[in-house]
This record gives structure tokens, C-alpha cells and sequence, in this order.
């Protein structure tokens, strides 16, 4: 499909949406593979701009025959999504790829989430939405039944298997920590936490997956780990570029399950010390904020090497730390933080914080806890 356009003008006038559905429910495991590949493909190509691609009634029929497989899939089972989360909860059934089919479901699930748009072929970059005729962006090519909150933690649990199933294959600390399908399984995640805020900012098991991301960046960063110390031997030539491809989506990934549910699950400045986990989170970001805003990490930012630049300006330094002075912004909050080793991080803050207005600030919260301490 991606290297034989005349493939593509084939699939779009002969396959039939319909019998690709058909396919998910059939016994045999090879028929369901040949089926998600298929739905895999369709839900992630991107037209590219020739005459052929900007037909009308090629477009009709491209985005109407994504539309039946993703709807499909995701309707598929006894309830929305039950197939593909069952297809991804069970054990290894011999099928000789299955590393491949759970990756590939595992995408899906984010698919079926946030379906691709139905845009035009054009000049635009990746990630930008050109606006139709009335100002409203193009729209989502399905329309997909919201998943059940209970995906959310078997999600979680099948990332938190894979990072220890990347931990336990190491060998002396060497080793890659971010798989393929641990990219796949954190944006599927990403993607359904804003549903369903106010439930992933009270799972543990969600929380576990996010900070697990945001663990590596800081021990990496503390203890100097290079790259070729976390290539994967099977990628040859290309270990380096799939090694930053998959940190930054895993990092990224992980960020927004965080700023999508604590902040938007309407707890106010006092959400992260009142609800379940708050403490632990609080105590995360102010280890993080005194590892990273400091003298050595000042130097690195502009010294440093490539791959730890990436990781301080990829990671989630700036995000936790405006995390934190929300968090501090009423007198109650700012007592409690400080006794959690909040008054040290924003001292760090004040001192090595990346603009004005995050040092002013930091400022302004120490000068408030010394008078109330007074």
C-alpha cells in the first residue's frame, strides 16, 4: 500500500469494508491478522498529492472504506472495543508474529479513539489541519462509540508488562528501554485519559505508566546514560533514529496522560494533594525539579550531547514545573507542598528556571511561605 500507489487505486475500488469486518470475528488467528494489518494501513496512510488522489470520488470511497473498517473493529465483541481489548489481554497463542498483531492492535485502540481526518491531499505540513469552506477544520473520517473507562487500566497494566518485560531483558544496564508497541500503547492511552479524566487521575495503574516514562528521562539524565547503550540490535543501521523516535513519542505520550487528567478533572489548585495519589505526585515533581533545574543540568542544556538536550527539552521538566506552581497557588496547598520538599524546588526554580515569569514566580511563592512561616 505505501510503496505501490496503483495498489492503492486497487484497494479503494474493490475491497470491501464489509468483508475486512467480517474477518475480526472469524476463529482462525491468521484471518485476524490479515484483517488488523489491513485496518493498520488504511487508518494511518496519508494521501499523497497527485491528480489522481484529489478526485472526488476517489476520496468518497478511500475515507468511506477507513470509516467501515475502524468503526467496525471498534464495534466489534460484546460491547465497544471488547474484541480488540480481549485480542490484547490474552497470552501468546503461537501465532508466529504475535509481538506484531498485539502492536498493531494496540495502535487501533488510539485510532478508534481519535480517528485520523478526512483531509484533502495537500502542501500541508504533517499535523496541520487545513480549514474547509466554513472555518471548522476538516472532520474525523469515523465516529467511533467513547471506550469504556475500564480500558483505561488494562491499558495500563499492558504498559507497565511491557516496561518490565524491557527492564528484565537488559543485560549490565545495556539495552533498550521504549519498544514499538510501548509507543502504541501510550498514545492509545494518551488519547482515551481526556474521556475519562476524572477515573485516570484516581488509577494508580495509570499513574504507574505515565511516571514510569518520566523515571526514565530523570535517572537517564542523572546518571549520564548514552544512546548506544539503549540501541535495539534488530534495528541495524537505522538503532540511533528509531531509538529518539520512540523516547520522544513515549515521553510525549506520557506528558499529555498527565495534563490530561490531573488538571482537567476539575479538582482545582488543591486536586493534587486532596486525591488519591496526590502525595505521590507532589513528591515526584519536586525529585524531578531538584534533579534537573540545577548547576550541572544548566551546563548540559548547552554543552551537553545531543541525546541529553533531547531528553531535557523533550522531557517533562517545564510541564511538571508549571504543574507545581498551579498546585502552590493557594496558602493551604503551599503549606502542604512545602512539607513534601516543595520549598527546595521552588528555591531550584527561582534560580534555574527556563524563562522570567517561571523565576519570578517560584520568587514570589518562597517570599509567601517565609512570611506564613514567620
Amino acid at each position: 500500500f505505501y510503496e505501490l500507489p496503483e495498489f492503492q487505486q486497487i484497494c479503494v475500488e474493490t475491497v470491501d469494508g464489509e468483508q475486512i469486518v467480517r474477518m475480526f470475528n472469524q476463529p482462525d488467528k491468521a484471518i485476524n491478522l490479515a484483517a488488523v494489518t489491513v485496518t493498520s494501513v488504511l487508518s494511518s496512510y496519508r494521501l499523497s498529492l497527485n491528480a489522481r488522489n484529489i478526485v472526488g470520488e476517489f476520496l468518497k470511497h478511500f475515507y468511506d472504506l477507513s470509516a467501515t473498517v475502524i468503526e467496525g473493529i471498534a464495534a466489534c465483541g460484546e460491547g465497544p472495543y471488547d474484541l480488540v481489548a480481549r485480542w490484547l489481554h490474552t497470552p501468546d497463542n503461537g501465532l508466529p508474529c504475535e509481538t506484531d498483531f498485539r502492536c498493531m492492535i494496540s495502535f487501533i485502540i488510539g485510532q478508534c479513539v481519535c480517528p485520523p481526518l478526512a483531509v484533502v491531499p495537500s502542501l500541508e505540513m504533517e499535523g496541520q489541519t487545513p480549514e474547509t469552506g466554513d472555518g471548522r477544520g476538516a472532520p474525523p473520517v469515523a465516529e467511533c462509540e467513547p471506550p469504556p473507562a475500564a480500558l483505561l487500566d488494562k491499558l495500563a497494566y499492558e504498559i507497565i508488562k511491557e516496561e518490565q518485560r524491557l527492564k528484565g531483558a537488559q543485560v549490565d544496564g545495556k539495552g533498550p528501554l521504549f519498544s514499538t508497541i510501548l509507543c502504541h500503547l501510550l498514545y492509545s492511552l494518551a488519547v482515551m485519559v481526556p474521556l475519562h479524566a476524572k477515573v485516570a487521575a484516581n488509577s494508580a495503574s495509570v499513574r504507574g505508566a505515565a511516571f514510569a516514562q518520566l523515571m526514565k528521562v530523570q535517572t537517564m539524565v542523572a546518571s549520564s546514560v548514552q544512546p548506544p547503550s539503549l540501541y535495539d540490535q534488530g534495528d541495524g543501521k537505522r538503532a540511533k533514529l528509531f531509538l529518539y523516535v520512540r523516547a520522544t513519542a513515549c515521553i510525549r505520550a506520557a506528558l499529555q496522560i498527565i495534563t490530561g487528567s490531573w488538571p482537567q478533572a476539575d479538582f482545582g489548585p488543591r486536586f493534587a494533594i486532596g486525591e488519591e495519589g496526590g502525595r505521590d505526585f507532589i513528591q515526584y515533581c519536586t525529585k524531578h525539579i531538584n534533579q534537573v533545574y540545577n548547576n550541572k543540568t544548566a551546563l548540559t542544556r548547552v554543552l551537553g550531547t545531543p541525546w541529553e538536550r533531547l531528553m531535557l527539552s523533550q522531557g517533562p521538566t517545564l510541564t511538571i514545573a508549571e504543574l507545581l506552581l498551579t498546585v502552590c497557588s493557594t496558602d493551604g496547598s503551599l503549606k502542604d507542598v512545602s512539607r513534601l520538599g516543595g520549598e527546595q524546588a521552588l528555591h531550584s526554580l527561582s534560580r534555574y528556571g527556563e524563562s522570567a515569569q517561571i523565576r519570578q514566580q517560584a520568587t514570589m511563592l518562597l517570599t509567601k511561605l517565609a512570611v506564613m512561616q514567620a
